[in-house]
């Protein structure tokens, strides 16, 4: 079950909840993170769909935005019926939940007594800004926040993780050429140990650059498997991966390495070229970068 849900209105916050998702992703994992939608598909109960979201959720953020309280989507709040409502409202009534307002794109709190009466107490609850001039620094006070909130992410040591992490990258690449599909299924199981390990160190940038390079390894075993459309998805997910850790650490050599070689697995081989070349710009003493610029230029004809 999720730790964390995020709930917001499509048409008021939908491009930050995504980014915020995936920094959340980053940090804690898919598994622990619920993006809820505004719109349901036809035919699903969703009241049922979202009291089992919610049912092991501790943490609850509530995304507002500058359009949260306009006229047309205050109208909706006022009806008992609106999905987001019912949500939000399903979200205050459990006395062990946590909820968090997030303000992003500027927006302020509404007054309470413009709030339909089931979701007044959301006022109780202290607002957290994401402001898009200092999103990193909000997201990291944020994150701190929430390893605070769920017990189940302030254990573990880093030590140990790293040295299992790394064992298990060298059993992937003794695996590779030889039985895709057995390093197929170890990839498959650095990435659940990455989701039950990164939420106790969401600030260790190794275990996020972990989690890109294994994306990337599934999407390696899957070419070499022939499952073209799988791999592509890995890879998407990959480069969403270091693109997110770029965002956070511009300078972060092994992001600018790790894209790099998503997009030379795509094939854009000058683009992963230019990446390379920054890592290396970065840290010049740089193996892993080192080694894979001789490749590309080799690729390129220009070895």
């Amino acid at each position: 079950m999720p730790a964390l849900f995020l709930s917001y209105r499509r048409a008021d916050s939908a491009a930050w909840c995504a980014r915020l998702g995936e920094h959340l992703n980053l940090r804690f994992g898919a598994d622990l993170v619920f993006r809820d939608v505004d719109d349901l598909a036809p035919g699903m109960r969703w009241q049922r769909e979202i009291e089992a979201a919610l049912r092991g959720t501790q943490v609850v953020l509530v995304l507002i935005g500058p359009k949260w309280f306009a006229p047309r989507q205050r109208a909706r709040l006022a009806d008992p019926r609106d999905v987001l409502r019912r949500e939000i409202a399903a979200a205050l009534a459990s006395p062990r939940r946590k909820v968090i307002p997030v303000l992003v794109g500027g927006a302020r709190l509404p007054a309470a007594e413009a709030l339909p009466r089931p979701l007044r107490s959301l006022l109780a609850w202290q607002a957290c800004p994401l402001r898009d001039a200092h999103w990193r620094r909000d997201v990291t006070v944020l994150v701190e926040r929430l390893r605070e909130l769920v017990p189940a992410l302030r254990r573990g040591t880093l030590a140990e993780i790293h040295t299992e992490l790394w064992q298990q990258q060298e059993r992937y690449f003794a695996l590779l050429d030889a039985t895709p599909a057995r390093a197929l299924a170890q990839a498959q199981r650095t990435l659940r140990l990455l989701d039950r390990v990164c939420p106790r160190h969401p600030q260790d940038g190794d275990l996020q650059l972990t989690r890109g390079y294994s994306h990337k390894n599934v999407a390696q075993a899957l070419q070499r498997l022939g499952r073209g459309d799988e791999a592509g998805a890995a890879l998407d997910t990959a480069e969403r991966t270091f693109r997110t850790a770029l965002a956070e650490r511009p300078a972060d050599a092994g992001a600018w390495n790790g894209l790099g070689s998503v997009l030379a697995l795509r094939g854009r081989l000058r683009e992963a070229l230019r990446c390379v070349d920054k890592a290396l710009k970065l840290q010049p003493d740089y193996p892993a970068a080192q080694a894979d610029r001789a490749q590309l230029l080799a690729a390129l004809g220009r070895g």
